[in-house]
């Protein structure tokens, strides 16, 4: 009987020592008791949010003041991270994970369950990060453990001692008073953790960039968008153009000199600002116009705003105003006239007028000295013959016999059709005949 007991005790110290090997496989396990008062800590872990709060006490010593937020990667539906109050039992500087992998800063929870980094595939090697996990932070992703990133990792590992209570719930309401971090995404190049304290970490001396932040100059009065064409990238890369905050204001109706300064913090906490100088310039004074004349039109020419406007270009300080910042005032004076006024706008909102008149031109021109003639013997039909004595008058358009079109046909005996025709500005059109002959 007593061998039996003896040999009882020994297979059960046997399976110990098989555990305690199990539990510290890939580095060594810190194990101790603490006292409930020296815990300072409480770790709480919204599964749904895959959101961790740290809770700190108050002044009755109860864990109820909200002291850090952090996301991570609980277990995925087929792996799910178990609920339920655990108090941690131990701590790995490197971990063997599931599938070959290791973890940074793990502390184990519940059996197999650990807070640990985002895993690397070479042991004490934080140059072969699995990026491609690191980029799912924030989601469920884990085969069980509470994946973090190695700074939150290493925190928890640091400043919460063996026996810190860990409470795994499910919320869907809320990830937590101190609401989600957001988490960072990283190119699949370098394989590191931008948040790993380690002294060789690429990330380690990258800041944020700004980019396309320079002293401009400004008209005044003109309205300028201080925030275009300026973005922002994070020291691991990421577009953070929304993160941008701007400081200053600039007064375009008061010239001189305004100093804006730009600022952006990436979630490594790090900042960059940028300043940059914008000037105005002196009022540039009243607007000026071209192309405003009068102008005759042919009868039914319908006068619209784009017809008035055509050939017209104000200008602010050789600047060209947009034409829909023209005002056109078209006034019918008569059936035949009609009063067009332009109006531009000074940077101060002065206005400055033009004026023209349209007049509409519905008569014909006039030819005079258009007679049939007699020939003599021998007298050459042409142009110069036929224009002799002939005059041409309009009422707007200014002509000249030179305008005219002579055709000049001969018939069979000898005696000649002669065709005047002329045309004013806006198509008015005259045509006379008269013969020639011997």
């Amino acid at each position: 009987m007593q061998l039996l007991q003896r040999l009882h005790k020994k297979k059960a110290l046997v399976i110990c020592a098989l555990l305690m090997i199990m539990m510290t496989a890939g580095g060594f396990a810190q194990r101790a008791s603490a006292k409930t008062t020296d815990i300072p800590y409480l770790i709480k872990i919204n599964r749904v949010m895959n959101t961790i709060t740290v809770y700190s006490k108050d002044e009755n010593g109860k864990y109820t003041i909200p002291y850090k937020a952090m996301v991570c990667s609980v277990g995925t539906n087929a792996n799910e991270t178990i609920l339920g109050t655990y108090k941690t039992s131990a701590k790995y500087r490197w971990k063997l994970l599931m599938g070959d992998v290791w973890g940074q800063y793990s502390t184990r929870i519940f059996g197999g369950i650990l807070f640990h980094s985002v895993y690397y595939y070479d042991e004490a090697n934080p140059a072969s990060l699995s990026t491609r996990e690191y980029n799912k932070l924030g989601s469920a992703a884990s085969h069980g453990c509470v994946r973090l990133t190695v700074a939150d990792a290493k925190w928890i590992y640091d400043n919460c001692p063996l026996g810190t209570t860990v409470e795994i719930y499910d919320d869907k309401t809320s990830p937590g008073p101190l609401g989600k971090p957001k988490a960072m995404k990283i190119p699949s190049t370098p394989r590191w953790d931008p948040t790993d304290p380690d002294e060789n970490n690429p990330y380690k001396n990258k800041m944020p960039v700004i980019s396309g932040a320079k002293n401009i100059t400004v008209e005044w009065g003109e309205e300028v968008n201080l925030l275009k064409g300026i973005t922002a990238k994070s020291s691991t890369g990421e577009n953070i153009t929304k993160n941008l905050t701007m400081n200053g204001r600039v007064n375009t109706e008061v010239a001189g000199t305004y100093p804006i300064e730009y600022t952006v913090t990436d979630l490594l906490g790090r900042t960059t600002t940028k300043q940059i100088t914008v000037t105005v310039e002196e009022y540039a004074g009243l607007p000026e116009f071209t192309g405003i004349s009068d102008r005759t039109i042919f009868e039914g020419r319908k006068i619209t705003r784009a017809y008035a406007l055509d050939g017209v270009v104000a200008y602010n300080n050789g600047k060209k105003i947009n034409k829909t910042e023209i005002d056109v005032d078209i006034k019918e004076v008569s059936a035949v006239e009609y009063e067009i006024t332009y109006t531009a706008y000074s940077k101060k909102g002065e206005p400055v007028t033009a004026q023209a008149t349209f007049y509409v031109d519905n008569e014909a021109p006039v030819l005079s000295g258009i007679e049939d003639k007699i020939l003599t013997i021998n007298q050459v039909v042409d142009k110069e013959l036929a224009l002799s004595g002939v005059a041409v008058t309009d009422n707007f358009t200014k002509l000249t016999a030179d305008d005219i079109t002579v055709i000049i046909e001969e018939d069979t005996n000898h005696n000649y059709l002669v065709t005047y025709e002329v045309v004013d500005d806006v198509g008015n059109k005259v045509k006379q005949q008269v013969h020639f002959s011997y």
